[in-house]
């Protein structure tokens, strides 16, 4: 049976979408500070302009605008020297809590998707009386929720299996199922309830990005698949 996504599903699709694009754009401005610091301190003040720029309209308008905004940029402090040895890292700090922030955050939609789609099927009396009072039961602990659910209970099977692809030289699959979701809620509540500095974060970089693209990858396949099951249940009482 083909169905399309809920409006619901795509409006949650895209805001988080929108959250990966905000984490790709604080990055890609971290690696690059020290460019525009660079930048910045180099901008020609006053006669230090050369006058050659006057033969040339386009390169004048592009170095007056770049000379514009980089000024503003500095109106911030940003590329001022750290007062304290502990700021002296700002390009790290910025792709650690960009992480930090959009991880915990996309949980958080991803979270609220879940029970909200699953929660209206007991306030809309589609699914047995029995399964609606155990969901309500559980619904402030999201580990015993997602159990719940992951138990076949809700929908006859879990829709918290997913089949991922693996960045390699050889194309290759990996299976996620809910232990692989439970491990990404458990290490969003490390971030939340226990951060007591940059250690509780992955290393580098590179595994900082790998985290959050497949967990994000796996979060947006698993809310696809709830919202498939839901759906088909409402098909099924209205027909």
């Amino acid at each position: 049976m083909t169905m399309s996504p809920s409006d619901k599903f795509k409006k949650y699709a895209w805001f988080s979408v929108q959250v990966d694009q905000y984490y790709s754009a604080v990055c890609i401005y971290a690696r690059n500070h020290e460019c525009f610091r660079h930048i910045y301190q180099s901008i020609p003040r006053g006669s230090d302009w050369p006058q050659d720029l006057n033969t040339n309209t386009a390169a004048k308008k592009f170095f007056q605008i770049a000379a514009m905004h980089f000024n503003m940029m500095g109106t911030t402090g940003i590329f001022e020297s750290a007062p304290f040895p502990e700021l002296k890292e700002v390009s790290a700090d910025m792709i650690n809590f960009g992480f930090y922030t959009c991880f915990c955050f996309q949980w958080s939609l991803f979270e609220t998707f879940v029970k909200e789609s699953v929660l209206n099927l007991t306030n809309d009396k589609v699914i047995p009386e029995k399964v609606s009072r155990e969901l309500k039961k559980k619904e402030r602990s999201t580990a015993k929720f997602f159990a719940y659910i992951d138990g076949g209970l809700v929908f006859g099977r879990s829709p918290f299996t997913t089949v991922l692809p693996v960045t390699s030289w050889v194309p290759k699959f990996e299976t996620c199922t809910f232990q692989d979701l439970d491990q990404i809620r458990l290490i969003r509540n490390e971030f939340i309830h226990s951060p007591r500095d940059k250690a509780i974060l992955p290393n580098t970089e590179i595994e900082k990005e790998r985290l959050y693209k497949r967990s994000m990858w796996m979060m947006r396949k698993f809310a696809e698949n709830v919202d498939w099951e839901v759906e088909n249940i409402r098909s099924r009482t209205t027909t």
